[in-house]
This record gives C-alpha cells, structure tokens and sequence, in this order.
C-alpha cells in the first residue's frame, strides 16, 4: 500500500536510480525514513522548483510535473532520453526537461583552467563517444564542447550507465570512484590520456553533480 514518504537527506553513497525522473544518480540524495521503502529522489528532484526557466528556450517556460503530461511518449529536449517521471514541461512550445537535465552546469572547468567544458545547445562537430551529431533521428541533443570535440550529455550518461551496471563503480566516503583500466603495454600515461581523464571528470560532475576520482589499475591483460 502506498504512503506518504517523509524524507531524510543522506550524504553521498552507492550510486541509485531515482525514483522520480527514473535517471541515475549520484552525489547526496533523500530517502524515505520507512525502512522497507525503496523511495530515493536526487536534490532536485526532492526540492523542484514549480516553475523555471532555460535560456536556451528563450520561449518556454517549464512547470513541474511528477509524471509526464498527456498521452504520447515524451523525450527531454536535452538529452534526447524518454521521460519516465519527473519532468519540466511547457505547454506553449511542447518542449520537455529532466529535472536534472535543467540543472546542468553551464560551464566547468579543471582546477588548473586547463581545459574548460561549456554546455552547447548547438553539436558543434560529431560526438567524441558516438560519432555522430544527432542523438535520434532529427534531435541533436545538447553537448558540452571544450574547444576541440563534443560529448552528447546523452552519450555520456550511457557510458556511466553501462559502467555502472558493470560494477565499475565504488563509492567512498566523499565521492565517486570509477577504476579505469588500461593497458599493460602502457606503464605511463600519456599527455593525452590524462587530458581526456581530465575530461571525463568534468563531465561526470557537470552532469551528475559530484565529483569524481578516476583510479587507474592495470589490466588483466
């Protein structure tokens, strides 16, 4: 029998799907204080604000919604991904938004300024994991782009999925940890290897809002 849910904000743990929006989460997050309630929401989702705005839909504005308006199956306009439950809808221009998609960060960088991601509206070149420039059909999804190369958010996200489902991830006291292999051949990283660990930290924050530790361990083989 369903029951209403009293929340209690838990510092990071093991990654969850939550069970608004349905996507993956990471970072701190609320739980139902029954014990036998599976119920876990992400930050934003747990404190949505009832209406919002995007600067890159200059003519929309989004209200919340706990499952998806309407009767046809709905994507987010950001990501490309189905909307499964929480959502940011406008009714005017029809566009949809995760909660969490909302929230990307609109810019991030290293600590060193080295190498700065913006978030585009706009694929400027094919994406550096799919190689395409469109996530479905006509949908080009939006990206982030450090001067060079483009990375679907929506790419990225299937890649922490996929690693997740894996068991690649463990979780420390303070942040994610993904282990990333590489080869035996390799004994030292080179330039561009670190620069892409660097990316791939960036976006896993920007995205997912909490930060990463990419630990590095030989292969097997």
């Amino acid at each position: 029998m369903d029951h209403e849910h009293s929340l209690q904000r838990k510092p990071p743990g093991a990654p969850y799907t939550c069970t608004g929006c349905g996507e993956l989460g990471f970072g701190s997050s609320y739980h139902c204080e029954n014990i036998n309630c599976s119920y876990v929401l992400h930050e934003v989702c747990a404190n949505p604000d009832p209406y919002a705005f995007h600067p890159f839909f200059e003519k929309s504005y989004f209200e919340f919604h706990r499952k998806p308006p309407g009767y046809k199956t709905r994507y987010c306009n950001a990501c490309g991904k189905d909307v499964l439950g929480f959502v940011y809808h406008c009714s005017s221009t029809d566009y949809d938004l995760h909660p969490c998609c909302l929230k990307l960060q609109h810019s991030i960088s290293d600590d060193n300024g080295n190498v700065t991601l913006n978030l585009s509206k706009r694929v400027h070149s094919k994406c550096g994991k799919c190689k395409h420039k469109h996530v479905m059909g006509k949908v080009q999804g939006w990206s982030y782009y450090d001067g060079n190369s483009c990375y679907h958010v929506s790419c990225f996200k299937d890649l922490i999925l996929q690693n997740w489902r894996m068991g690649y991830f463990s979780e420390g006291d303070r942040e994610a940890q993904l282990v990333l292999t590489r080869s035996r051949r390799t004994r030292t990283m080179s330039k561009y290897t670190k620069i892409a660990v660097v990316i791939f930290k960036l976006l896993f924050s920007a995205i997912f809002g909490n930060p990463i530790s990419a630990v590095f361990t030989l292969a097997s083989n």
